[in-house]
């Protein structure tokens, strides 16, 4: 492992090579790899190490895929209390201590994407474009291509199934297959790829560097994407090959309702993670992106009877809950306003329960049927590869079903708006609270790799601009698999911060796609 070179990493971080940058400045956002460190197939495109060229920081892989390296960081929330306002964040390099517990003793938390296997990254490739077909040898991979037409996972758009590597046909979990297709001989799946479908990790890592940037810059100079209040990066999402909050941004169609071709919106600097041409681009919009590192085993369980009372009073033989539990509630007959919310209970007996802060006395008469979801979410391990996620749901490497997940990774709780009957449809902020976690371990840093709210407090149906008011679609489902970033027609709801968690291993849809990401070796 790269830890156990003889050239410490600290040597590597006191100079320019692997340096993150300085939030509002040129080259803010990516770095260059540790060349000696590189992976085989990688080549360094020209002017990737001259801070403000369009190239710095990105390397070309053998399938003519383009990655953008992001070098590890340290981050800083702010509470108002901590030298910091109120959710603004500052940005460290990794040289800027002398290790991860120093950093935390000065407030600053190393970020959950560059803890993979057990060990501390210098940093993680990310593709710079969202995935396209692209031909390898007598095969087809996913490629980070610019203009590509990108990958989805439905037959009707770019099918993911026709990437040479995948087996398991349209649906998101095929993500997993098709990253490890891109260094296989004609893009047969390799099981051996350091390549994989890039996590939420990664993900939130760009949406926080993302944050730091626009609250720094205070102009367009070093971020083309600022916006006195927009200060987030833009992207194809107002269904019209567009960006909702700057209409001056237009993208080339791919041929497929108001989906843009990849990296082709213009101003390009303006669509990426860093408002640079350097940058990550279409993170705002375009597609969904499959975004592995988390999920949740689940279970349902039928509703008979639902009363209109204060507290509403949910009747289910045998429910099996424990007061404090959160479910979701969906499919009931007459009394629909209980619909697709989410419900902390308060248990009553062992076939009732109620939700806590709901006056039904006004509601609709139930009729019939309602199936209440129950589940516990579950989160990648540290010690975890990414690369050795499987797309299954039987297996110990599988990042679905409870076997994979017993070996893979562990519970975890995810902040949820429950108070009286919590929308699926949430947005990032409320008002001033603090959104993202300050804590520099624990459940809270977990939480906050992950790119979501500490607690409920961060998040209601309005939003704050600092977050692009970002939607954050809280759910319950078995076999969850986590999308982030919207697509082409989500308006307001698309963003850096959006996650969707609605979706499952077998969903399919024509506006979900993926980028790749790799760890060194």
């Amino acid at each position: 492992m790269f830890m156990q070179r003889s050239r410490p990493y600290k040597y590597l971080a006191t100079g320019e090579v692997n340096v993150i940058g300085i939030p509002g400045t040129m080259g803010f956002g990516v770095g260059i790899c540790p060349s000696y460190y590189l992976p085989a197939g990688f080549t360094p495109l020209p002017g990737y190490d001259i801070r403000g060229h369009v190239n710095y920081g990105n390397y070309q892989y053998e399938d003519g895929s383009v990655m953008c390296w992001i070098p590890k960081f340290y981050y800083k929330v702010g509470t108002g209390s901590n030298g910091l306002s109120v959710n603004v964040v500052d940005i460290k390099g990794g040289a800027s201590f002398a290790n991860t517990a120093a950093a935390n003793d000065d407030g600053y938390a190393l970020h959950r994407a560059f803890i993979d296997g057990g060990v501390e990254q210098p940093g993680f490739f990310i593709d710079k474009y969202i995935c396209s077909r692209n031909a390898k040898g007598t095969g087809w991979v996913a490629s980070s291509i610019r203009n590509g037409n990108p990958i989805s996972t439905a037959g009707d758009h770019n099918p993911i199934a026709e990437v040479t590597s995948v087996s398991l046909g349209n649906r998101y979990a095929s993500a997993i297959q098709a990253a490890k297709g891109r260094s296989g001989v004609n893009g047969a799946l390799d099981a051996a790829s350091i390549f994989h479908c890039s996590s939420r990790f990664q993900y939130a890592a760009l949406a926080l560097l993302s944050l730091a940037h626009g609250q720094a810059a205070a102009s367009t100079a070093n971020c083309a994407w600022w916006q006195p209040g927009k200060a987030y990066p833009k992207g194809c999402n107002n269904n019209a090959l567009r960006d909702v909050d700057d209409t001056s941004v237009l993208y080339i169609s791919d041929g497929y309702h108001n989906c843009g071709k990849t990296g082709s919106g213009s101003l390009f600097a303006k669509t990426t993670h860093n408002g640079q041409d350097c940058g990550v681009a279409d993170l705002n919009g375009l597609m969904w992106e499959v975004s592995i590192g988390a999920t949740c085993i689940a279970a349902s369980k039928n509703i008979t009877a639902a009363t209109k009372a204060n507290p509403c009073q949910i009747t289910i033989d045998g429910h099996g809950y424990t007061t404090g539990d959160i479910i979701l509630i969906t499919s009931v007959g007459g009394m629909t306003e209980l619909n697709n919310k989410l419900y902390t209970i308060t248990v009553t007996g062992a076939d009732t329960f109620t939700l806590d802060g709901v006056d039904s006395s006004a509601y609709t008469t139930y009729t019939s049927g309602g199936i209440a979801t129950k589940g516990v979410f579950y989160v990648a391990k540290q010690a975890t590869r990414m690369r050795d996620f499987t797309p299954g749901n039987s297996q110990a490497t599988d990042h679905w079903g409870a076997v994979g997940v017993a070996v893979m990774m562990e519970p975890f709780s995810p902040a949820f708006k429950t108070a009286g009957g919590g929308a699926v449809a949430q947005r990032f902020g409320s008002g001033v609270n603090q959104v993202l976690s300050e804590a520099t371990s624990g459940a809270d840093w977990i939480k906050t790799g992950l790119g979501l709210p500490a607690d409920a407090s961060g998040i209601d149906n309005t939003g704050i601009d600092s977050f692009g008011k970002d939607r954050y679609y809280q759910y319950i489902l078995d076999e969850l698999c986590l999308i982030s970033g919207a697509n082409w027609y989500s308006d307001y709801a698309a963003g850096v911060w959006s996650v969707n968690w609605g979706f499952y291993r077998a969903s399919s849809l024509s506006s979900v796609g993926f980028r790749c990401g790799a760890y060194l070796v």
